[in-house]
């Protein structure tokens, strides 16, 4: 074409045509800046920057395939005297904790996490969490001092109650499945669609994004974490700073925790949004210990605040979250821990096989 030759009207929509090219060669460049572009989805490589498109709508549809739970346990203290010199050997059935014990009191023993939904089916709910979520030691030992063997107390769990809460159910579940080593335990409730206003498949959606690859975080990975914690209903981001730090794939971000994170969502973005994938749980944080000088609380709490407590003080270990590490459990091991137990699953009417993870 001879420009020269060219109309006036041919000069304005040659310019118009110069400029949408300039404004999507521009608008190219400006999303493969933001990383998101650079690779397709389903590449197997997680982004390592922050997603520029919205997110707000996906992690919204994520956060209901997200529960919270908590678990109470019910224990029976029996107190023993000094003088009496009670060692473990020396009980060998309950009737002895009656008898040898100078008194007794109820006491109760709580946790909280989350949970993801893995199974809706034939009025049936799965999750997967934590197991130090849902378990409780059997019996507790108290003695006089470290190096006494002479107890001072004996707690005796006499029942656990294990609840799920959603927005218009809160029901007991059981444990189907667990794993203490791999800290993962799978638990189940069934639910009569009477009981809700909307159906189960609405208010238990089963996690909609498929189990990723978390040997395939790199340094820098952008993730977010989906849960609980204190009860709250939080979405959370965070980066990957320690991914494979051991042979099952387990990594480190610097999201940060709080209790009832446990048992949490990781998802992470492969390529682009939306290619969501589940890469991990949420299982602790780094914690730091330390003696504290404590007053009787008992005998504080009687004195006026504006006199000096003069009172005996007591050494007392406290646990402070080191915040900003915070440990996951890795696809390899949620893997591998759904397929050990998958007949025991479907024993007790609970078919992953539709899902295969």
């Amino acid at each position: 074409m001879n420009i020269k030759h060219l109309h006036t009207d041919q000069y304005y929509w040659l310019t118009i045509v110069l400029w949408i090219s300039v404004l999507v060669s521009c608008s190219g460049a400006g999303r493969e800046f933001y990383g998101e572009s650079i690779q397709k989805p389903g590449s197997g490589n997680y982004l390592t920057g922050f997603p520029y498109r919205d997110a707000g709508l996906y992690l919204e549809t994520m956060m209901k395939s997200v529960k919270r739970i908590t678990s109470t346990s019910y224990y029976t203290t029996y107190f023993f005297s000094n003088e009496d010199r009670i060692r473990i050997e020396d009980i060998s059935s309950s009737d002895q904790l009656d008898v040898l014990s100078r008194g007794q009191t109820e006491t109760t023993s709580s946790k909280a996490g989350s949970a993801i939904i893995i199974h809706n089916r034939n009025n049936k709910i799965a999750l997967i969490t934590t197991a130090h979520t849902i378990t409780s030691p059997d019996t507790l030992y108290e003695y006089y001092s470290s190096d006494s063997i002479y107890l001072q107390s004996i707690s005796v769990r006499s029942n656990q109650v294990n609840w799920l809460y959603d927005a218009q159910f809160m029901g007991i579940f059981e444990v189907l499945a667990i794993d203490p080593i791999a800290d993962l335990a799978v638990i189940g409730t069934g639910i009569d669609d009477l009981e809700l206003q909307d159906s189960m498949k609405k208010d238990f959606p089963v996690i909609p994004y498929p189990l990723g690859n978390s040997e395939n975080l790199r340094s820098g990975a952008f993730v977010y974490l989906l849960g609980y914690p204190r009860g709250y209903q939080t979405v959370t981001s965070g980066i990957v700073s320690q991914p494979n730090r051991d042979r099952y794939g387990s990594f480190v971000t610097d999201v940060l925790f709080n209790p009832g994170f446990s048992g949490g969502l990781f998802v992470a973005i492969d390529g682009g949004i939306p290619a969501f994938e589940w890469i991990g749980i949420a299982r602790s944080a780094s914690v730091s210990r330390a003696w504290v000088l404590k007053p009787d609380e008992e005998k504080a709490t009687k004195q006026a605040s504006q006199f000096p407590y003069e009172d005996e003080i007591y050494a007392v270990q406290e646990s402070y979250i080191d915040y900003g590490i915070t440990h996951a459990i890795s696809t390899q091991r949620i893997s591998s821990f759904l397929r050990q137990y998958r007949i025991v699953l479907i024993n007790n009417g609970y078919n992953l096989d539709f899902w295969n993870p």
